[in-house]
């Protein structure tokens, strides 16, 4: 049987002296660690590189062209409609940037442990850096919030009624006629992702508004008895994240509300001696250092919005 390597501890007993040697597999356990973990990428659309490290991108553009179908009479001329274009922004991509190290007591003791624990550590970091980055920018004042009737932690609570409620002020998103819009316009969102911070499952499926809509043939999926949230709720994929606040969620149409653009995609570097030399120069250590230079625009605020007051102050 196949052993799924996930850590530098993991398969055939590698010494700290084979990851030194060896100088690209730190950084290739490293890429491998971070793969799929940034909430920016599961949220937001990729909208490719840029060489300048300046975005612009325009906000709440409608859908629909300037001007309605026209009947035309016969050899008469089509006309051409535009598309329209939303409030002018720019996105500024800024470099974050982290290394580890190894030391030649580590390499000496052959103290795997110590390795494991600062590439975790880097992993980690990255990914609490990548969500706060995401959330500060969805914490726009231009994205929507509407505060929930109950909290989901009090008696009596309908956070079925809170998300149906979401859920129809997203569909329901227009531009107004001072941006373009008409009376019966329409941005189109359909959404499809919920994002909450982990503790507040466990409010969740405690909660008899959510417990009751399982039972007859389908009680072996319910979440008392198996422990666990759905794949999906009401139809919205569940995306947890312990840097988002614990006292609202968010429900969003993914790959809509914004976008991601990298000057340079996550890198790293293979591991190297510090101050050149023998045994990792002066320091005695030798480092791998990851590195990543991201915009995140935010373009279609109304295709997401805050559910408030969730938990009891």
């Amino acid at each position: 049987m196949a052993t799924n390597i996930v850590s530098v501890s993991d398969g055939g007993g590698i010494t700290v002296s084979d990851l030194v040697a060896k100088p690209k597999y730190v950084p290739t356990k490293l890429k491998e660690l971070m793969e799929n973990q940034f909430i920016s990428e599961a949220l937001f659309r990729n909208a490719g590189s840029n060489k300048s490290s300046v975005v612009q991108f325009t906000e709440g553009d409608p859908t629909f062209l300037d001007s309605d179908i026209d009947e035309v009479a016969e050899f008469g001329e089509i006309p051409v409609g535009h598309s329209q274009r939303g409030i002018p922004r720019v996105a500024f991509a800024t470099k974050k940037a982290k290394g580890v190290r190894i030391s030649k007591e580590m390499i000496d003791e052959n103290d795997i442990d110590a390795v494991q624990k600062q590439m975790t550590g880097l992993k980690n970091t990255f990914i609490r850096a990548n969500d706060r980055s995401a959330k500060a920018i969805l914490q726009s004042a231009a994205v929507p919030t509407v505060p929930v009737s109950t909290a989901w932690d009090a008696a009596n609570s309908k956070p079925r009624t809170d998300i149906a409620t979401a859920i129809d002020v997203i569909s329901s998103a227009a531009p107004t006629e001072a941006q373009g819009g008409s009376e019966d316009e329409y941005f189109g969102f359909e959404p499809d992702t919920l994002v909450v911070h982990p503790g507040l499952l466990a409010v969740l499926m405690d909660n008899d508004d959510i417990l009751k809509i399982y039972n007859g043939n389908i009680a072996d999926k319910s979440i008392a008895y198996v422990g666990a949230l759905p794949g999906t709720l009401y139809g919205l994929n569940i995306i947890q994240s312990r840097t988002f606040p614990r006292d609202r969620a968010l429900v969003l149409e993914r790959g809509t509300v914004g976008f991601y653009s990298d000057s340079r995609p996550l890198q790293f570097t293979s591991l190297y001696p510090e101050g050149g030399g023998p045994n990792g120069g002066p320091n005695e250590t030798w480092r791998s250092d990851a590195s990543i230079k991201r915009a995140i625009g935010l373009d279609q605020p109304k295709a997401a919005l805050w559910l408030t007051g969730l938990v009891t102050p």
